[in-house]
């Protein structure tokens, strides 16, 4: 009788093994395939990649690529071989998109994209993390370090970096204003800032 109830509990425990495990493998496939589904529904024109691309501009890319897709910008800056591209689209004349690029001198004369910098909620990175997103929900996707300060029209705004290629512009109210996209470990220079004067920006 003691074998047969020996036989019986590790029949037992088997299955119950076997149950768990197969629970296991459900719920991973199942936060995978919700990962996946959030991907899927980003479309490529407006993913965020950090250390990669904003939408359809690929760091790296020659800046012809981007007066293609964009047309000429509406304001520009440049110096010994860097340069700032502005664009205010006009389905979103307030949210403008700054384009960074350099040419190594002597090497390549090509200018190339460097910094991407947007303001449009409508880019995300697979985290679903933006313009409009919180520095706390941020600071939880991203070890983040202040890199910069900086004041425009009276109000005060902070460069949190993370080194993947990513930074945000924080107002003081700790809401995301802008995203840059750089390459990962790279610094952000300060000589071309990104951020259009008022002068600039369409009335």
């Amino acid at each position: 009788m003691d074998q047969i109830q020996k036989c019986v509990c590790i029949f037992a425990m088997g299955f119950v093994i076997t149950a768990c495990g197969g629970n296991i493998d459900s719920n991973q496939t199942e936060q995978d395939t919700t990962t996946t589904t959030s991907q899927a529904l980003l479309p490529d024109n407006h993913l965020l990649v950090p250390g990669k691309s904003a939408g359809l501009f690929l760091l790296g890319d020659a800046d012809s690529a981007v007066f293609h897709e964009l047309g000429k910008p509406d304001f520009g800056d440049a110096a010994m071989g860097k340069a700032v591209s502005i664009w205010f689209p006009e389905d979103e004349p307030g949210q403008p998109l700054s384009i960074f690029t350099s040419r190594d001198m002597g090497n390549d004369e090509t200018a190339r994209i460097q910094q991407i910098r947007v303001t449009s909620p409508r880019f995300q990175t697979v985290q679903s993390i933006g313009v409009g997103s919180s520095l706390r929900d941020i600071s939880d996707a991203y070890p983040l370090q202040i890199v910069e300060t900086y004041e425009q029209d009276g109000q005060t705004y902070t460069i949190y970096n993370a080194n993947e290629g990513i930074a945000f512009e924080v107002d003081t109210t700790y809401s995301c204003i802008a995203v840059i996209i750089h390459s990962a470990g790279a610094a952000i220079p300060t000589y071309l800032p990104l951020q259009p004067p008022l002068s600039s920006q369409p009335r």
